[in-house]
């Protein structure tokens, strides 16, 4: 007998999905002039180093740990970590989530959608994000903390990007949405997602312009633009 009352969970991207602009690099560079201005003589280093990681010299969880501990340095003390993340969430939520972005997290609210992010970025800065949204969970990239608690530029476990994301998901939705009837929808810019959407009932590729809509439609999912606050309508 089919459950009339289904366990509703909305997974959403973070990095141009709810927030039009990329945050790792953003949060990087916001951060070094509030705290350390010197630091910014750094940038032809980050430079060098992004550069490496666009040519595939190296991936991901070798870049964004050297690229926090360029920026940032080599210990990040936990009230320092939660009084930059805060301020970081301050400053961006306001001005950077899109209209369309914004109707389908209030829609989703309302609909009794439990709210999780799940993102690539570093859980310290994007759980402020979450919070500053109402999201009622997060996944994202962990790092590891030494003996005194300090957050340092060491990835906990592999970068929660495309399948390793689909995963930690999955390990979530295991501990919290254990009920046959779930009912999932996920958002995201970008197909490094889709297995991620393998575990959605409803999948949203997020973007604007046809080859959004064409991509979509080939792998069976649906297509939104967040600069359109009637994508709701739409839906």
């Amino acid at each position: 007998m089919t459950d009339p009352h289904p366990i509703r969970i909305a997974i959403y991207d973070l990095d141009r999905t709810v927030l039009r602009t990329p945050t790792f690099t953003l949060f990087l560079l916001w951060a070094a002039w509030r705290e350390a201005p010197w630091r910014l003589l750094l940038l032809p280093a980050l430079a060098a180093l992004m550069i490496g990681y666009a040519l595939r010299l190296y991936g991901r969880d070798r870049f964004k740990p050297t690229a926090i501990r360029l920026m940032l340095g080599a210990r990040i003390a936990p009230a320092r970590a939660e009084n930059l993340a805060a301020a970081f969430a301050a400053w961006r939520v306001p001005h950077d989530v899109p209209p369309g972005a914004a109707a389908c997290i209030a829609r989703d609210r309302a609909e009794g959608y439990r709210l999780l992010m799940a993102t690539a970025a570093p859980e310290f800065y994007a759980g402020a994000i979450a919070d500053a949204l109402g999201f009622d969970a997060i996944v994202a990239s962990r790092h590891l903390r030494d003996g005194m608690g300090n957050w340092i530029p060491l990835l906990d476990g592999p970068n929660c990007y495309g399948a390793e994301k689909a995963r930690r998901v999955s390990e979530w939705l295991a501990a919290n949405a254990k009920d046959e009837a779930t009912h999932i929808r996920a958002y995201s810019d970008h197909i490094s997602d889709a297995p991620t959407f393998a575990l959605a009932s409803e999948a949203w590729l997020v973007g604007r312009g046809d080859k959004y809509v064409r991509l979509a439609a080939k792998h069976g999912w649906r297509a939104a633009d967040f600069e359109d606050a009637a994508v709701v309508e739409a839906g």
